[in-house]
């Protein structure tokens, strides 16, 4: 038996499977927490010998037990009031297949509200490839719907559409230019706008759009930090946009009402957050406590695959003549990422097209050579989706760079991406066998809530049967044992937040940061790991979710 001179344990786990996940493999019977922390594992009847008169004994009937979850890429505090207060329209959640039916649903939200107010609503990612129409609903479908109300639906990051009260308000007409880096879609024949806005032009609505108030914001992070609890998730790395976030995280640490520990990554272009006010701060990556600390800067090159915004060498299959969005040009992000990196923060780059990868690729070798700096741990989102060539995993190894990819992505939409780029660019999607082959430090995120839940079991079981919710198994090669998936949300998950010391295995000493789960997901098979039910999920010795 393994402990740690301390106090009574608050806490006994006993009579189960407890998978430390450590490198040497440990399985114990029982373990013991203290303090927020581990302080003893080993056999049932030796942990339960430690136990004085106010700990809590808790026989697990031979239930599995597994290190609390992390998931690297979420957004939740932009999301989690939005899932509580917009109208939804996503075919992820709901049953909605049609263009009608989303419009019946904004109806439907435009009668519980007073002539003139806003109807704000989210679809899902590439939801105009699964819609009867097989398009997204236009200015017109909105006007003749709700004519007496501005409307505001967005189908991801990504892609906003807009009925013609909240065009007229946000000013934007067949004059209006397209800004850099987005683009207002126009109808062929008269100029006119559609209403659907891509990238930064999404930001010119967003200025008109009525922002949640302070209490919502915080009431929607509680909401969805419990659903992160539901799924086993005690740790989330969360894409920030602006400072309120960040004030409403602290209140609620302060409240005793943040139940998830929690790293924070303020965007700092497109966003009210500058990078330089942050250097001039003085912050650097790792600040903060056990509950929340700063995780780093993020800032984005191109779009999203949804709208065929992402940016690519080669046009879009289904659309030759579109390369997809750049949303910063080279110089700026070379600038940007060197000044963060010099100033003691990790930078987190989004790119998803080929072109935005060799641009990532380009400015962090950059910062490196101007300026070396070990253990940076910088991050590409999304790499690791596709198109990680022999040559890019090299340069990825060689800078010790970590891809962040979202399998996720594939287990919803795969289809949809198969449609927009073709099959020879997909023959190695989601190529995770060979990127940890090639020595790619690869975590896992599922940029989640606002598209799909945050579910790293869900994830894990798509790593390991590469069996996606349309149906199809993709890509069987690249498949990834149990053990390896798990690792992207455990041991190599902390490692990216700097805290592999801290927390990724159930170890004495360690955080008490706990799942438990009614089987052991290393026997069932793989399509059953996301159908496993959290029983109870632990942060801190503390049970914070219970079924």
């Amino acid at each position: 038996m393994k402990e740690r001179a301390l106090p009574y344990p608050d806490l006994i786990l006993f009579n189960g499977k407890i998978r430390s996940l450590a490198p040497s493999g440990a399985i114990y019977e029982a373990i013991a927490c203290a303090g927020g922390r581990i302080v003893a594992t080993g056999k049932s009847d030796d942990v339960r010998r430690l136990s004085g008169p106010d700990t809590r004994l808790i026989d697990l009937k031979g239930r599995t037990v597994i290190p609390g979850l992390t998931d690297t890429h979420v957004h939740l505090a932009e999301k989690g009031t939005a899932e509580m207060e917009f109208a939804d329209c996503r075919d992820f959640y709901t049953e909605v297949r049609s263009i009608p039916e989303i419009l019946e649903r904004l109806e439907k939200r435009a009668f519980e509200l007073s002539k003139g107010t806003w109807v704000v609503a989210h679809g899902s990612p590439m939801q105009d490839f699964r819609l009867k129409e097989k398009r997204f609903p236009d200015r017109n479908d909105l006007d003749r719907a709700i004519p007496d109300h501005p409307v505001s639906i967005a189908f991801g990051a990504h892609i906003t559409i807009a009925n013609s009260k909240a065009l007229a308000l946000a000013r934007i007409t067949r004059d209006t230019p397209d800004p850099a880096g987005g683009a207002i879609r126009r109808d062929p024949k008269t100029g006119e706008p559609t209403g659907e806005l891509h990238e930064r032009a999404q930001l010119i609505l967003k200025k008109v759009v009525p922002e949640f108030n302070y209490i919502q914001l915080k009431d929607g992070i509680v909401f969805a930090l419990n659903q992160c609890l539901e799924r086993g998730v005690t740790t989330i790395h969360d894409i920030v946009r602006s400072g309120e976030p960040v004030r409403a995280y602290q209140e609620l640490l302060r409240e005793g009402r943040l139940h998830a520990r929690v790293s924070l990554l303020p965007r700092v272009i497109e966003s009210h957050i500058g990078s330089q006010s942050l250097i001039e701060l003085g912050l650097i990556t790792g600040f903060g406590n056990e509950w929340l600390r700063s995780g780093g800067v993020k800032m984005s090159i191109d779009g999203g695959i949804t709208g065929r915004n992402a940016c690519f060498y080669e046009p879009y299959e289904d659309d030759p003549h579109n390369h997809g969005i750049i949303r910063i040009e080279q110089d700026e992000l070379n600038d940007t990422l060197l000044k963060c990196h010099q100033a003691g923060l990790r930078c987190c780059v989004h790119a998803i097209g080929d072109r935005a990868f060799d641009m990532a690729l380009n400015a962090y070798e950059n910062a490196i050579q101007k300026s070396p700096r070990k253990d940076h741990r910088h991050r590409i989102e999304h790499m690791g989706n596709w198109l990680s060539t022999p040559e890019r995993m090299q340069r990825l190894v060689r800078s010790a760079i970590i891809a962040i990819p979202n399998i996720s992505i594939g287990y919803y939409v795969g289809d949809a991406i198969l449609d927009c780029l073709g099959e020879k660019r997909l023959a190695k999607a989601f190529p995770f066998r060979t990127l940890l082959k090639n020595g790619v430090t690869i975590a896992g995120g599922s940029d989640a809530p606002g598209y799909w839940p945050v579910d790293p079991l869900r994830d894990i079981s798509a790593c390991v049967s590469r069996r996606m919710r349309w149906g199809d198994v993709l890509v069987p090669e690249e498949r990834i044992s149990v053990g390896e998936a798990f690792a992207m949300h455990t041991t190599t998950a902390a490692f990216v937040g700097f805290e592999e010391n801290q927390k990724g295995t159930l170890e004495v000493g360690k955080l008490s940061d706990i799942a438990v789960l009614p089987e052991d997901p290393f026997e069932v098979q793989p399509e059953k790991i996301k159908d496993l039910k959290v029983e109870m999920t632990i942060v801190g010795g503390e049970i914070k979710y219970q079924a």
